[in-house]
């Protein structure tokens, strides 16, 4: 049933999505290609997708411009939480939304990653919402800050940037996920209000800290993905808290 790839024109140029529907129910993956396809041309959004059979087909395709897979659980052969599982282990990135018709495997998506969980039941009432998901994950890959070093401009993508760590200077030192630390011109309190609406925590005075990097506060520490620990003011360590809190919430 492997299938060459077929494009849906949307109207946002660039907007462009690869997709692929992973199913051993043939009528069904087609059926929810369909609804796929309705779902994107609505938000205007181009839309290339392939349909395949079984986990090994789609593992063994060439996925590395992927950006989203819709996957069903129960198949023969590799099942579909295994899949998910190699096809995590190649990227960290890749979206991944679970379609079956058994609630109890649920649990399971969360293990590899998953960012949505669809029963095949009600998938007409959910997908709107989790096209929507879909796209607005996509779209944090997509967010970029400039920022300015003593002799040139980078542009960083957000997701990639670990904290600011402001200095007795009109500095801030750049910690990322890829780099040495960087020297970056401004202060901290500059920065901060530049980056309010990329989810930029102020953990302290000397710590800026993006939230999608935050693994757990407590004790007056927040770890980070990276291992680093960092010191949380005691003073306005509650309301530090609450405001992570709220925002791990609002990603569930």
């Amino acid at each position: 049933m492997e299938r060459v790839w077929y494009k849906v024109a949307g109207t946002k140029a660039g907007d462009c999505m690869k997709i692929a529907v992973c199913d051993d129910n043939k009528a069904f993956c087609e059926a929810f290609a369909n609804k796929l396809e309705a779902q994107f041309e609505a938000k205007g959004w181009d839309f290339d997708y392939a349909e395949f059979s079984s986990g090994g087909a789609l593992l063994a395709a060439d996925l590395t411009d992927v950006q989203a897979v819709f996957l069903d659980i129960d198949m023969p052969g590799v099942n579909g939480v295994e899949t998910a599982r190699l096809l995590r282990e190649r990227s960290e990135d890749m979206i991944i939304v679970f379609v079956t018709a058994f609630p109890e495997y649920a649990l399971k998506g969360y293990w590899v990653g998953a960012l949505l969980y669809l029963l095949k039941e009600s998938v007409d009432e959910q997908l709107p919402a989790c096209v929507d998901a879909v796209i607005e994950k996509l779209s944090d890959g997509r967010k970029y800050v400039k920022v300015q070093t003593t002799d040139a401009f980078l542009n960083l993508r957000v997701k990639d940037i670990l904290y600011f760590e402001g200095t007795a200077t009109k500095r801030v030192v750049l910690h990322t996920l890829a780099a040495e630390p960087v020297t970056c011109i401004g202060r901290l309190g500059e920065y901060g209000a530049r980056l309010t609406e990329y989810d930029f925590l102020r953990i302290q005075q000397s710590y800026l800290v993006n939230m999608q990097h935050i693994l757990d506060i407590r004790n007056y520490a927040a770890k980070l993905t990276n291992g680093e620990i960092l010191r949380v003011s005691r003073k306005d360590y509650s309301e530090i808290t609450r405001r992570y809190v709220t925002w791990k919430a609002r990603q569930l």
